[in-house]
């Protein structure tokens, strides 16, 4: 500026490092200049009233947003501005109960002003200035003065105030926990409409409302569930990729109270069916969710890359829940997927930016499917889980011990026969052969080494498929020991 102080983007880049600074009495100089040699610039009576409204003078702010509204009456920030400005007049002259004025709180304006800001926007949506460009009726033509869904961007939901007085916003992601309780005195009955209250994707009253950079308010789970398709806003279609990379879906506080503090009833039986559907998703013998992919064995790893939208979905419900558990099959041409599997049990997920994940499993029960089924996009089933009979019988038993240790040597040496670079692909995808157990039939699915050999033998999954279903250690190992029997010859070869 020093160099050329005629370059008004110089101002107005310098207009915001103060207000970085919070120095926003030099701030608004920068600005008035700009507006002093440019009047018909709507951005700069948008920034100057953000500054004004981080400086505790809103009513003023108020007025430059209308002025910039004036200027291009599409200018989308200005708008959400005005609707969240005029929310908070209402509940504060609401709370008022229409005839006393109080010491108004940090944002609140009183009377006098909000019925002239109240005034000034129904002028503007009369020559049609303040066109809507969402799914919400505009604030003015509102029946029965029903009071508005909040629009907020993370940086705008939020405001701390420093030890110093000065007003200072959170940055997007973080905490939106607000630092002092609802304030507002009782609101007439009839002037509350619950469908004000309603998520646009659900229809139903907001569960765990969260709001995007953009400004639109959805449920949690709804807003999750649109972004497992695509990293935009389901309404005006901005890009929420950044939101979607921090996944910190913060709840938004004032909204939240709002719906406790008049529709406790209306709240009360959405956490019950919020209840009943996360039940629902809980048992893990009916409609259990089936990730149709690829041969799961018990005790053994197996990492998934989930990348579609249905198990996205079916993922996050099995962390929700807390049951971290869900059920892997090969597929079925006929069926859909085959008539046994494995459940899963998710030890860690790892969430990549764009909404993809790598999740980190463990093989656990086998189970055999009853009945097949759908829900949301993925399969689900009632299923029976498996377990190996047990020998009674001492003779039996000796010689099932001495064809286990057999079998287990055999493997053992086929393992050590490997070419190095097979066996070390192995050790890193599937860890080391677990040890020879005592006691073989301790572990309802017999011993962990069997299904680590059976994952890293080249076999074909419906062969392997049979041997999951076995519910005979004995005639498991036998299988096992023709599979080995059979690729020992090819390592002489």
């Amino acid at each position: 500026l020093s160099s050329d102080s005629s370059d008004l983007m110089l101002r107005i880049y310098r207009a915001e490092s103060y207000v970085g600074l919070q120095e926003y009495k030099t701030a608004i100089e920068d600005l008035n200049f700009v507006i002093s040699k440019m009047p018909n610039w709507p951005e700069v009576y948008f920034q100057k009233g953000k500054v004004l409204q981080d400086s505790g003078f809103v009513g003023d702010a108020l007025q430059l947003f209308l002025q910039c509204l004036a200027l291009d009456e599409d200018f989308l920030p200005a708008k959400l501005e005005v609707e969240r400005v005029i929310l908070f007049m209402k509940l504060d002259y609401y709370s008022l109960g229409g005839s006393e004025v109080r010491e108004p709180v940090s944002g609140s304006l009183n009377r006098a002003q909000s019925a002239h800001a109240l005034n000034s926007t129904k002028d503007l949506a009369k020559e049609d200035g303040l066109k809507r460009v969402s799914s919400e009726p505009l604030l003015s033509g509102q029946e029965k003065g029903a009071l508005l869904k909040r629009k907020l961007s993370f940086s705008e939901q939020d405001t701390v105030v420093c030890e110093d007085g000065r007003n200072k916003h959170k940055k997007q992601g973080e905490s939106t926990k607000r630092d002092m309780t609802l304030a507002f005195g009782t609101i007439p009955g009839d002037l509350i409409d619950v469908s004000d209250f309603e998520c646009s994707l659900c229809m139903r009253l907001f569960f765990e409302p969260v709001t995007t950079p953009c400004g639109h308010t959805f449920c949690k789970g709804c807003l999750e569930r649109c972004l497992d398709h695509a990293p935009q806003c389901p309404l005006c279609k901005e890009s929420l990729k950044e939101y979607l990379a921090s996944r910190k879906y913060s709840i938004t506080e004032l909204l939240e109270e709002l719906i406790m503090k008049y529709l406790s009833d209306e709240l009360y039986e959405r956490k019950r069916i919020h209840a009943e559907e996360t039940a629902e998703h809980s048992n893990l013998t009916k409609n259990v969710p089936m990730f149709v992919c690829t041969m799961a064995y018990p005790t053994v790893p197996c990492p998934l890359h989930v990348f579609e939208p249905r198990y996205r979905l079916m993922i996050r419900r099995s962390m929700e829940t807390g049951t971290k558990q869900f059920g892997m099959c090969i597929s079925d041409s006929q069926n859909g997927f085959a008539d046994y599997g494995c459940m899963l049990q998710i030890r860690n997920v790892h969430f990549l930016p764009d909404g993809r994940s790598v999740v980190d499993t463990v093989g656990g029960k086998r189970f055999r499917v009853l009945r097949r089924g759908m829900k949301d996009g993925y399969c689900t089933a009632d299923i029976e889980y498996l377990e190996d009979v047990k020998v009674a019988d001492e003779e039996e038993l000796r010689k099932l011990r001495e064809l286990h240790n057999f079998v287990y040597n055999q493997a053992c040496g086929w393992f050590q026969n490997l070419r190095n670079k097979f066996r070390t692909q192995i050790l890193q995808h599937f860890g080391p052969m677990p040890d020879r157990e005592e006691n073989i039939q301790a572990m309802p699915n017999g011993p962990a080494w069997c299904w680590w050999l059976l994952a890293v033998l080249p076999v074909d999954p419906r062969y392997q498929l049979s041997v999951l279903s076995m519910m005979s250690l004995k005639d498991r190992l036998i299988k096992i020991q023709h599979i080995l029997t059979y690729f020992s010859r090819d390592q002489s070869k």
